[in-house]
């Protein structure tokens, strides 16, 4: 059965569309009788407002576009949920696009978000993103945009992105208070912003303690960091372990399980959403990072970029 439509409903009641339209809407320039058999013709054919007409003629689809890097079990779930949660109480609805790490793709969702004709984009960058060549449609389109989580150095877009320095230097001093000397420091993609962040920061308060030895690696995903400590754990031992994200932790964790490594003989810190280490080891201390708070800073900023008019810095 096809869908109704409002102009279905004017010719079944022989009425003009706009009497139907204002029917529906409880117009007190409508009579009561009028409205009764509306809204009957309505209930009985299944009739649903085209939410999609009604929002292009007020020139906003109340739909917002979400790009990702790539789907992911670590902290992605809870970003969207945050996102989530403001723009339905904003009646607002949104769609997500996976780059799947790749740069074309992640030029190929853009396009789609402003075919679309979304109200704003929110987009995490992937790890091959080195400039926004490629962001500069939206800016052209004047489609209002906030980047999140992932990002690269720019004074375009509006940002959303954790407090690196506050959290690289918690996870230090847990070591130093602890009296660690011999440390391995995993972190993720090398060409991220927010993994130079974590690595300065982190290596900065080490450093500053001529006792302390760190050893840092870059992984791009839990199982990159098992390949490298099937290596490095057969000739070297450690003290201390840092994974600067759930998905490093992930990789961590089986790895000194295989290895055999006691976890309550070494100190293992993680910057972490919190769930994850509740699973696999309750002696491991953790940095809090909450992506359902980042999710609701990120769709807030949006929101206020669309109301204001504005869509970048």
């Amino acid at each position: 059965m096809k869908r109704v439509t409002i102009k279905d409903l004017a010719e079944m009641l022989n009425i003009s569309v706009s009497t139907v339209s204002r029917a529906l809407k409880d117009h007190p320039d409508i009579s009561q009788a009028v409205k009764a058999r509306v809204k009957e013709a309505a209930a009985t054919f299944n009739y649903i407002p085209n939410d999609f007409a009604i929002n292009f003629r007020k020139k906003s689809s109340k739909v917002i576009g979400l790009i990702i890097p790539e789907m992911s079990m670590f902290f992605i779930p809870s970003i969207i949920k945050g996102i989530s949660s403001v723009l339905h109480r904003e009646g607002y609805h949104f769609f997500v696009l996976s780059s799947e790490e790749s740069l074309s793709m992640e030029e190929e969702n853009i396009v789609t978000c402003i075919n679309s004709r979304v109200d704003g984009i929110l987009i995490s960058l992937t790890r091959y993103t080195k400039d926004l060549s490629h962001l500069q449609r939206i800016r052209e389109m004047e489609v209002p945009a906030v980047i999140f989580d992932k990002t690269i150095p720019q004074n375009f877009f509006e940002e959303i992105i954790f407090d690196n320095k506050m959290y690289a230097e918690a996870a230090a001093d847990k070591f130093i208070e602890s009296g660690c000397k011999k440390i391995l420091a995993i972190f993720g993609d090398e060409n991220l912003e927010i993994t130079q962040a974590r690595k300065d920061f982190f290596l900065q308060k080490i450093n500053a303690h001529a006792d302390m030895e760190c050893k840092v690696i870059y992984c791009e995903s839990a199982d990159n960091v098992k390949e490298k400590l099937n290596i490095i754990l057969d000739y070297e031992s450690f003290d201390g372990y840092f994974a600067m994200s759930d998905e490093t932790l992930a990789g961590l964790h089986s790895s000194l399980i295989k290895k055999k490594v006691q976890t309550s003989a070494v100190k293992v810190v993680a910057i972490t959403e919190g769930i994850l280490p509740k699973y696999l080891d309750e002696s491991y201390e953790c940095i809090i990072n909450d992506g359902f708070s980042m999710g609701t800073m990120a769709a807030m900023k949006l929101l206020h970029l669309i109301r204001s008019g504005k869509d970048f810095v």
